[in-house]
């Protein structure tokens, strides 16, 4: 296991590490068998070429509750380019779910848990399922946490430093168990605990989905800044901390891999898209305030966003 342990703090791990890579060192110092050894010798990352990733934010309170994916990312992981590109999908935009019929995309991960004793696996299969069915995309893993999973994170890094553009009220901010709270975030430098992170990358009230998503980029650009600031003993030592905190069904050969390229990317690699261009607010069929889409045009812009061939917009 040296080629983890012996890292410097010249080779800090940087934007992948953050988003995708605590599952990753996880697996590798848990297992201490020739196995593990050999499949950490044999792991080459550029040999994967780029990984497609759904990242989401769950909406957990309780078993008895839906958990759905109250933030959706799709990232793409090149690893011979050392690139990632990411776009956001608004919660309520409708979608077709397999098996389920139409419905907002925000349901898609909780229709395949629930049906499966909420089971990670079956949630995120549908999740990839309902991304490939709309959008053409092939997912290769999907990583998530939940509400507490994202305040441990930002707590475990040393909280979030960011620079609000404007100043941000909510006087209906919806708290966990289901009633209302004020929160003012000023604009200017702010540095963020777990629990202040989670309140500006969810509060939408004041500014839309268009205002969310871009404090949720401001939030994850912040973290990556931090991963980079820690030297490897100090960020082993959160991972293994903070494990529980992320759920993934990643491959382990494909971990070990993901984790020997993180030291190539740095936060200046990583651009971001919206939808907006392609949406608009609606209603459903059954009355819902939905997100409608021009699926004429959708599947291309994500493709070639992912790809390379489209700049992007955010």
């Amino acid at each position: 296991m040296s080629s983890f342990t012996s890292l410097t703090r010249s080779t800090r791990r940087t934007a992948i590490k953050a988003l995708l890579g605590a599952p990753i060192v996880v697996s590798s110092l848990t297992r201490r068998s020739a196995e593990a050894a050999e499949n950490v010798a044999a792991a080459d990352p550029q040999s994967l070429g780029s990984l497609t990733f759904a990242i989401a934010g769950l909406d957990y309170r309780n078993e008895w509750e839906p958990e759905n994916t109250d933030v959706l990312m799709v990232a793409r992981v090149d690893l011979i380019n050392n690139t990632v590109r990411a776009f956001s999908i608004p919660r309520d935009l409708w979608v077709t779910i397999p098996g389920y019929g139409e419905e907002k995309i925000t349901s898609a991960y909780y229709y395949g848990s629930s049906g499966a004793g909420r089971d990670f696996k079956a949630g995120a299969n549908s999740l990839a399922s309902t991304l490939e069915t709309n959008f053409g995309i092939t997912i290769d893993a999907s990583v998530m946490t939940t509400f507490d999973g994202f305040e441990q994170i930002v707590d475990a890094l040393g909280g979030a430093h960011v620079n609000n553009p404007y100043d941000l009220y909510d006087g209906q901010y919806p708290t966990r168990d289901y009633g209302m709270k004020e929160i003012w975030y000023p604009a200017g430098d702010l540095h963020l605990s777990g629990e202040q992170a989670l309140e500006f990358c969810r509060t939408r009230h004041q500014d839309g989905d268009d205002g969310r998503t871009m404090r949720q980029r401001m939030v994850l650009r912040a973290l990556l800044e931090q991963a980079r600031e820690l030297d490897s003993d100090s960020l082993q030592t959160i991972v293994l901390e903070n494990r529980s905190a992320v759920r993934t069904n990643l491959g382990r050969s494909k971990q070990l891999a993901l984790a020997l390229a993180a030291p190539d990317f740095s936060n200046s690699q990583v651009e971001f898209a919206t939808l907006s261009s392609y949406i608009w607010p609606s209603t459903a069929w059954n009355g819902a305030w939905i997100y409608a889409g021009d699926w004429s045009a959708l599947p291309a812009f994500a493709q070639g966003f992912l790809s390379g061939e489209i700049p992007g917009n955010a």
